[in-house]
This record gives C-alpha cells, sequence and structure tokens, in this order.
C-alpha cells in the first residue's frame, strides 16, 4: 500500500504488475478494491488502483463536495509519485466523469483514455429528468439512509438483479456517493477532447440507460469509438477479462 499526499488528503493506493502504467478511476464509492480482479487480469501493465479522497482508506474533509478539477488533480498527483511522464486511464461510471475531466486539464498527461458507461447527462435531451433523480436519491439518503437510496439507484441499472456484485461500498462510503458525490458528478458534462485518445465503452446487457445514452451521445460528438462489450455496469468486477481486452485493444 502506498500513500500519496495531495492538497491535504492521503490517497491510498496499491500498484500491481509490469509494464504501461494504468490509472483506474472508481465511480460511487470510491474505494480501489473494486479494480482487484481487473488489475489481476492485466500483470502487463503497471496498474495503479486508489481510494479517492474522502472513501475508503484515504482521507479528506469529507464535509466539502466533490470537486471534479481536485479529483482529476488527485490522479495527476498518483501519475506523478509513479514518477510517469504519463498514464493510461481507465474509469467505470461517475470515475469515467473523472477521467474526462482529467483528460480535459492536462491531455498531455494521459495516454488512452477507457471511460466505461459515463453518466455525462447534461449531454441528454432528458437531462433534467436524471439530474433530478440524482437530486431524490440524495434526499431519500438522507430521510431513510444509504441502502433505501441504493436501491432505488439500482432499479435504474439494466442487467442487475439484486446489489451490485462484491466488493461493495460500506455505508460510509454510499452516504458519501450519494450526499457529496453523485449530484456534482450527474451535472459534468465534457468540454472539447482535442488530442485525447478516447474509447468509450458500454455493457451488452445495459440496455438503454441514461448512461448509455449519454456513452453513445459523447462518442458521436466526439467521434471516438464506441466498444459495445459483454456485461452491464459493474462488471468490471465479476468479468474482468472482458475489460482486460478492452483496455488492451483500446491502447
Amino acid at each position: 500500500m502506498l500513500t500519496v499526499e495531495n492538497e491535504g488528503a492521503a490517497l491510498a493506493c496499491e500498484v500491481t504488475g509490469e509494464g504501461p502504467v494504468l490509472l483506474t478511476i472508481a465511480g460511487g464509492g470510491g474505494t480501489g478494491a473494486r479494480y482487484q480482479a481487473l488489475a489481476r487480469a492485466l500483470p502487463d501493465f503497471t496498474v495503479v488502483t486508489w481510494d479517492r479522497r474522502c472513501c475508503g482508506a484515504s482521507t479528506g474533509d469529507r464535509d466539502l463536495p466533490l470537486d471534479m478539477d481536485q479529483q482529476a488533480r488527485d490522479a495527476l498527483a498518483l501519475i506523478d509519485a509513479l514518477g510517469a511522464e504519463r498514464a493510461h486511464v481507465f474509469g467505470n461510471s461517475g470515475g469515467a466523469n473523472i477521467a474526462l475531466r482529467l483528460a480535459e486539464i492536462a491531455p498531455e498527461r494521459v495516454g488512452a483514455v477507457i471511460a466505461h458507461e459515463p453518466p455525462v447527462l447534461p449531454l441528454l435531451p432528458d437531462a433534467a429528468k436524471w439530474v433530478a433523480f440524482s437530486d431524490r436519491l440524495a434526499a431519500i439518503c438522507r430521510e431513510d439512509g444509504p441502502f433505501a437510496a441504493m436501491g432505488l439507484f439500482i432499479s435504474e441499472v439494466p442487467g442487475v438483479d439484486g446489489p451490485p456484485p462484491p466488493p461493495r461500498p460500506g455505508p460510509a462510503d454510499l452516504r458519501r456517493f450519494l450526499l457529496s458525490e453523485l449530484t456534482v458528478l450527474c451535472r459534468y458534462a465534457p468540454g472539447p477532447l482535442e488530442g485525447v485518445r478516447l474509447t468509450l465503452a458500454v455493457g451488452a446487457d445495459s440496455g438503454d440507460a441514461y448512461y448509455v445514452r449519454a456513452a453513445h451521445t459523447l462518442a458521436e460528438r466526439t467521434g471516438a469509438p464506441l466498444e459495445m462489450i459483454a456485461g452491464h455496469h459493474f462488471s468490471y468486477i465479476d468479468q474482468p477479462e472482458v475489460f482486460a481486452r478492452l483496455i488492451r485493444e483500446a491502447i
């Protein structure tokens, strides 16, 4: 376990394998444990898995809402700590949005960017509905707790029957996601991504979920390839070989 200090937070990360640097960015819940199986499937890469600030073993001010630019700077601090000039980046869901923001502000520091089902909701014609959905989830979390809110969240995740596969975020990380992160992530839309080697991916079992439609719209706007792969929103956990193949092909 490696700890990287940045902007008042100690970021807990693990580095495995040898080869080109691949920085992974977690979505809701923010912990790197969910990418452990993916890291094992990529022994020919130096894979960085980490707990985002205020999540898991990482520290930070949990009373502050997520800051997209700060999240991107945290990612840069990890790349710097490895002594790497640049890194390839993989992110799922909200982690994909952070990967896109990283590519926006520091395109010279990233190689290939692989964004799996990014919820860039302002790109959708029905964006207001889904942004309001994120606000509703936060309200339910305050009133009834994080597990009640996550039950509603999962009801809009096609292909998932019951909770997502483990490892799952604990109550504190779920509360952080629902109250301080989700509404920010869902209001993010990337600006120009010129010069960024971007690949978008969606799962065959994800149907026409809002984040799938958002990925299609982003692909159309940027001209980036969009890959249809097996699985659903959380299949990087239980089908890591599918994602390892996607990453190798994109790189």
